[in-house]
């Protein structure tokens, strides 16, 4: 076979129009339903390959190059919510800000350098109320815990209906808990019987992919090959089989045997409707695995990068300039801000348009 041309797929020919059973109709159908999956993951996978390369060469330093300015403004907000005589409620909208800014920059971005900032505008100092002793207070809780069986801060008694209101509330959370318990027990028992069922789904896949193996490897082993052109073209035969078989995919196996065996169509035609029934079965599996691995690009971990950098060549140029075009225009208006926040009526301004 020319590396120029498409590699062939497995396909049953029928002598006749009309002489294709439904089984290997649905054969035929299937192998080329996976052919043109394996080709639209490939092409997402480059896609995203090539997104990856560019977002770190093209966008990242723009991305640092704004977390520093941003952690430079948390900072200098931070001393002059120190420093400066701010009212009430600039104050308030000022700390907003800064916990905003602050929790995004230390846990989306790793900023850990405004992890201390964070932890003071999360965690504010406020009066403490006076309590009872420690131990009475103790006895108390564990009383009530033992006779209505749910914990509660007995400083509630104050409030005869916030009391029963969270008394309730506790009373529903145990409930519920108790049926969750409920109810994952009897998941957990269906489940070991669906991964049994699972296991024994991949052992039949290993042995269908391992029967086909078997008849590459004794077929295309370069050790028997005594002329030296076809003992390197069998040696890069077997690389494929092997790493085939390795993966458990069965149609590329099923590929390579029509590559590498001339007599394939013959051995497809004759292979018997309870064999072929059990190929099918195979073929339906891989089929959806490979649409559960495209649509991964769009909905699973990776979508967002898909989503914000994947397309046509067209498509991604467009939305590296864009984003690269933000990010530039952010740095810009950082750096504007915090060279008008050196003097304090533009801070005041700032801090009116806050909410």
């Amino acid at each position: 076979m020319s590396h120029s041309e498409k590699p062939q797929v497995p396909q049953i020919t029928p002598k006749t129009e009309s002489s294709l059973s439904q089984l290997q109709a649905q054969f035929n159908a299937s192998i080329q339903t996976i052919d043109e999956l394996k080709a639209q993951v490939a092409e997402q996978a480059k896609i995203m390959d090539q997104a990856r390369v560019r977002v770190q060469k093209e966008v990242q330093p723009l991305v640092r190059e704004m977390v520093a300015r941003r952690v430079v403004l948390v900072h200098f907000l931070d001393q002059a919510h120190q420093e400066q005589d701010l009212s009430r409620l600039e104050q308030e909208n000022l700390s907003a800000f800064i916990k905003d800014q602050a929790h995004t920059l230390v846990h989306h971005y790793e900023a850990e350098e405004l992890t201390e900032v964070l932890q003071r505008y999360e965690t504010p100092a406020s009066p403490q109320a006076p309590s009872q002793p420690q131990g009475t207070k103790a006895e108390t809780q564990q009383l009530l815990k033992n006779v209505l069986g749910v914990d509660f801060n007995p400083e509630d008694l104050s409030d005869l209906a916030a009391f029963q209101a969270r008394l309730d509330q506790q009373m529903q959370e145990e409930q519920d808990k108790r049926e969750a318990q409920r109810t994952n027990r009897q998941k957990a028992t269906a489940q070991k019987t669906q991964e049994a069922k699972v296991k024994v789904e991949l052992q039949s896949i290993s042995k269908a992919s391992r029967r086909l193996y078997t008849t590459l490897a004794k077929l295309l082993h370069p050790d028997k090959e005594m002329d030296p052109t076809a003992r390197i073209w069998k040696e890069e035969a077997i690389k494929k089989v092997t790493i085939a078989y390795n993966q458990d995919d069965f149609f590329e196996l099923l590929r390579l045997q029509m590559e590498f065996m001339h007599e394939q169509e013959q051995l497809l035609q004759a292979v018997p409707e309870e064999q072929l029934s059990y190929y099918v079965r195979l073929l339906t599996e891989q089929i959806q695995e490979l649409e559960e691995k495209r649509s991964s690009y769009f909905m699973g971990p990776e979508a967002q990068l898909m989503r914000e950098f994947g397309g046509t060549p067209k498509q991604m140029d467009a939305k590296f300039r864009s984003a690269k075009k933000g990010l530039k225009e952010e740095i810009r208006q950082i750096e504007y801000a915090l060279q008008d926040f050196d003097d304090p009526r533009a801070l005041r301004e700032f801090l009116k348009n806050l909410k």
